[in-house]
Formats: C-alpha cells, sequence, structure tokens
C-alpha cells in the first residue's frame, strides 16, 4: 500500500478520538462497517490532520460498545498514542474485507438511482443514516427529500451493476 500510488483510492475507516491506558491503546470511532471486520496484523494508513500518511501495522483491535480500540505495533506509550489524536485510519480499497452476500458498505450505496417495483425512478441516495435497528436511505429526486428504510419489505433488490436500487414502497412512504 503506496500513499503515492494514484491509483489506490483510500477509505476511511475510523478516526481516532483519543488514547486509552497506558500501553499506547487507541479509542476510534468507527466510520465505515470494514472497521468492525479489520483483523490484526493488517498494515492501514494514518492520516494525520496535518495531510501527512505513514503505514501502521494493527497490533490488535478490538469492539468496546461501538468503538474501536486499536493498538498499533510501534506505539508502546500512552504519550505516543496520544500524537495519534484526530487521525484517520484509512485502507486501500482494494484491501478492504469483503462483506457477505447481500451487505454493502454505504461507499457503494450512495449515489445509487433509487426506482420503485413499476420502474418510477425517485431520486438518488445522497446519504444514510444509521439508526440503529436498521440504515435509512436519504434520497433526493425532483425537489423532495425521501427517507426509505434498508429493510427487505421496501428494499427489495440492489444491483451495484447497473447502480439503481429497486423498492416496494409502502403506502404512504413516498407522499
Amino acid at each position: 500500500m503506496s500513499k503515492s500510488d494514484p491509483s489506490v483510492t483510500f477509505v476511511a475507516i475510523a478516526r481516532i478520538i483519543k488514547e486509552r491506558g497506558i500501553r499506547g491503546e487507541v479509542k476510534a470511532v468507527p466510520l465505515s462497517e470494514a472497521a468492525y471486520a479489520i483483523p490484526a496484523h493488517t498494515d492501514v494508513q494514518i492520516l494525520f490532520p496535518s495531510g501527512k500518511r505513514e503505514v501502521r501495522k494493527i497490533r490488535s483491535i478490538r469492539n468496546d460498545r461501538g468503538f474501536l480500540i486499536v493498538f498499533f505495533e510501534g506505539v508502546d506509550s500512552r504519550s505516543e498514542a496520544a500524537l495519534l489524536r484526530n487521525a484517520v485510519i484509512e485502507m486501500g480499497e482494494k484491501d478492504l474485507p469483503a462483506l457477505p452476500e447481500n451487505e454493502y458498505y454505504h461507499r457503494q450505496i450512495i449515489g445509487l438511482a433509487v426506482i420503485t417495483s413499476e420502474g418510477n425512478e425517485i431520486g438518488r441516495v445522497t446519504e444514510i443514516m444509521e439508526t440503529g435497528s436498521n440504515d435509512v436511505y436519504i434520497v433526493k429526486g425532483q425537489g423532495k427529500e425521501y427517507l426509505i428504510p434498508a429493510i427487505k419489505d421496501i428494499v427489495t433488490h440492489i444491483d451495484l451493476a447497473s447502480g439503481t436500487i429497486t423498492i416496494t414502497p409502502l403506502h404512504g412512504l413516498l407522499n
């Protein structure tokens, strides 16, 4: 993974918010579903607020009540971990863990056209709101904004190749 290779697209995985403990661990906010699937001993990019980048290997990573506790190789003290505060952990898009069938990264969904099962286009996904129970796609089109719950009863098909999401709207969903 090279920072100078223009063909590599980096994806933000998590933002480091503070150091944790005395051994050099950091606490991070996940920014992608991929954050929960990164295995230990993975090389990641650290993007500092200054714009500087460096490659670090994850020694260990675990979920802690919705946050990530990350331990990097070469970061062995609280003061060294403090230097990582506000940095973003990134991975090359090609290095992201594969998701199970019918699961998608948010970046794959944003921008897709949303059409009804009758073939009417209602707009494009501009944002995804995480509610805890299910995601909600924010769709903008024709001067309106729609909130589409990402549940099987409504979202019937996602086709990345054609760039579409097919929905079967419940009564009143598109009013």
